[in-house]
Order: C-alpha cells, then sequence, then structure tokens
C-alpha cells in the first residue's frame, strides 16, 4: 500500500478521473506527463490542489472525492477559490443538522455584525501581537493600543475593517526585514531577499495579485486552509456566505474569510520557518508568462506539507466563530445541546481567552 502525503499537488493540464475504480490523476506537459493512483484500500490524503492552469475533473471522480473526505481545491488568486467537499450533513457525520441547522442560521442572520466583527479583530489582533517580528517598536504597541481604544468604541464594521488595516500594517512591518535565503548561484532578483510589504502587484501570480513569493507562498496556504475551515463551518450548520467582518459578496464565502483572521498569524509563523528552513533559486518560481511568476510544485508540496494547521485547530477556529455568532444574536434559541457540550477543547490558550473577551464584551454591552 502506498502512503500519499497529506495535501497533493498537481501542476499544470492536470487530469482528476477514474479508471477501475481507482482515482487517477496526471499532471504536467505531454513529453513529461506524471500519473499517479489512489485506489480504495490506501491511504486518501486531505486534499488535492490544482495549481489552476488547466483542470479536466469527471463528475465520478468528485464523487470519489466527496465519499472519501478528499477536498478539491482550485486556486483563484490569493483570497479567493473554487472547492468542492462533501455536503454539510456528509461533513458533521450526519449529526442530527436537522435540529442545529436552522437554530444556527437564524442566529446568524440577526447576530449583530459590528460586535462580531469587533471580537474578531481583537482576537487577530491579540493573535498578531504574539506573532510580532524582530522590528517591532515602542511606537509600534503605542500605535496598537490606540487601535484597540478605537476598537472598543467602533460604531460600525466600515471603521472596525480601517481599524483592522492600521493594526496588520504595524504586524508586517515588524517583519520587513525577512526575506528568501538564496541558494548557491541561485540567481534570485535583489527584491526577493527582502520582504518589504505585503502589498499585491503584477510580477507575482498575475495581475492583481501577490507582488513577492513569500506572499504568493502565504496565499497558497491561507487559500488550502480556507477549504479546511469551509468544511468544518458547513459541518457545524453555519451558512458560509454570511459573514461579519467581511461583507456579504457574490461568489465568495464570507464567513470563512471572518474565521480565519485569528489564525493568519499561526499560518505567517508556519510559512516563516518553511521560508527560514530552505535555500531557494529562481528556478522554484519559474516565469510562465510577460512578468508572471509561479511556485514550482516541490516547492508547494513541501510548503504545504509543513504549513497546514492541525486539524483541531481548525475545528477550534469553527467552533469559536459559531459559539461568537450565537451569543451576539438577538435570538434566544439555542444549539440543541448546552454550550459545554457544543465548546471543543482549545487546541491553545489563544482560543480560550478569545472565549472569556467575547463574554466580557456582552456583559459589557449589556
Amino acid at each position: 500500500m502506498r502512503h500519499h502525503p497529506q495535501v497533493i499537488v498537481l501542476g499544470s493540464n492536470a487530469a482528476l478521473r477514474i479508471r477501475n475504480g481507482a482515482l487517477d490523476m496526471e499532471h504536467g506537459p505531454a513529453a513529461e506527463r506524471l500519473k499517479l493512483k489512489i485506489d480504495i484500500d490506501e491511504r486518501k490524503p486531505c486534499a488535492i490542489l490544482f495549481d489552476g492552469r488547466g483542470e479536466l475533473i469527471t463528475g465520478e471522480a468528485l464523487r470519489f472525492c466527496a465519499r472519501y473526505g478528499i477536498d478539491v481545491i482550485l486556486p483563484n488568486g490569493p483570497g479567493r477559490a473554487i472547492l468542492f467537499t462533501e455536503s454539510a450533513l456528509e461533513a458533521s457525520d450526519g449529526e442530527a443538522l436537522r435540529d442545529i441547522g436552522p437554530a444556527i442560521i437564524r442566529a446568524q442572520c440577526t447576530a449583530d455584525p459590528v460586535k462580531v466583527a469587533r471580537e474578531i479583530v481583537r482576537t487577530k489582533m491579540a493573535a498578531d501581537m504574539k506573532g510580532f517580528g524582530p522590528r517591532i517598536t515602542a511606537r509600534d504597541f503605542s500605535t496598537i493600543a490606540r487601535c484597540e481604544e478605537k476598537l472598543s468604541i467602533a460604531r460600525s464594521v466600515a471603521e472596525i475593517i480601517v481599524i483592522e488595516a492600521k493594526a496588520a500594517s504595524v504586524y508586517w512591518r515588524s517583519h520587513r526585514d525577512l526575506g528568501l535565503v538564496e541558494r548557491k548561484g541561485g540567481n534570485l532578483p535583489r527584491s526577493w531577499l527582502r520582504f518589504a510589504n505585503r502589498g499585491r502587484g503584477a510580477e507575482f501570480l498575475g495581475n492583481k495579485h501577490a507582488s513577492h513569493p513569500i506572499s504568493a507562498m502565504i496565499n497558497y496556504c491561507m487559500v488550502v486552509e480556507a477549504g479546511r475551515l469551509a468544511r468544518a463551518l458547513a459541518g457545524f450548520g453555519l451558512t458560509l456566505q454570511i459573514g461579519f467582518l467581511h461583507g456579504d459578496k457574490h461568489g465568495r464565502n464570507s464567513l470563512v474569510w471572518d474565521a480565519i483572521e485569528p489564525l493568519r498569524a499561526s499560518i505567517n509563523a508556519r510559512v516563516f520557518a518553511f521560508i527560514g528552513s530552505h535555500e531557494f533559486s529562481r528556478a522554484d518560481f519559474p516565469l510562465s508568462g510577460v512578468n508572471v511568476h509561479r511556485i514550482a510544485r516541490p516547492i508547494i508540496a513541501g510548503l504545504l506539507s509543513k504549513c497546514l494547521l492541525p486539524d483541531q485547530d481548525v475545528l477550534d477556529a469553527a467552533a469559536w466563530l459559531r459559539d461568537l455568532v450565537m451569543l451576539y444574536s438577538v435570538t434566544s434559541s439555542r444549539v440543541g445541546r448546552s454550550r459545554s457540550q457544543l465548546i471543543r477543547r482549545p487546541a491553545s490558550a489563544s482560543f480560550a481567552s478569545r472565549d472569556e473577551g467575547a463574554k466580557r464584551a456582552a456583559r459589557r454591552a449589556g
């Protein structure tokens, strides 16, 4: 029996189909076509990630992946993905969604968006502070303190978004000396040796996308984690399109990007550790168009094998957001079990403190 990696990354012109009852995968140029097969009695990966340069996926292949809990993810930029996964009923192993689904959706529709968005940003800021880089200064701490004061009195989601952006700029400034370590004879552009900002540009992964390889690697990890969070949130019966910090937008699972905010610092830290332990060359980021680079498949595979969050962290994040929605809902209905039964054991003290912060905020709000 072959052992497959946790995430399988397929390159250009990939095909996913069923042949003789097994999941058959092909990718790469015609002269260098690579093939991989997963039979029903072999260990299954948790996800199959396409790189977005041509895909062929059959319905039988999707049903195979759904049956065995394999997420199929097609990245479409740094903050977007097409995700094929199981239904909410299957994702939660069929645990009484007929009873809990409507109650959670009603709570989600009636929850106070300002209070929920405030707690999301407060939690994210606390996580970012634990992940500050070496270039943090006393002035930066003063900026964070002012952001916290403004956050506590913010009266709209628009104000909260501005505060979050200001606090995030401090976090990224603290990592401004980060860069790629060049392999001997790697011939990296000088701009790739220093991570000046988290901005976007036309030099990497296409127009309006990442402008630096580090940003591109972070984006890949974010898309994969968003797929895992989507599955966990759907399993709890939440409607993915209804967000709070991220407004409703056609074609976007806004609630997923709400849930990922407190996890960003942890994901970034794992990517930074991966970057610090590797040496890179220009061949790791091949040119695939005019001023457009891509991440080579071996780098993506190594990145995802090292940087994915533990399953429990993803479940804790989804459960925390679900409880936050229920806490700030105006309806008196609750999920058909006690709150103590619903809250999973936190994977770290950070999520435990988030629940306490939410309760304190509720008491202040009367």
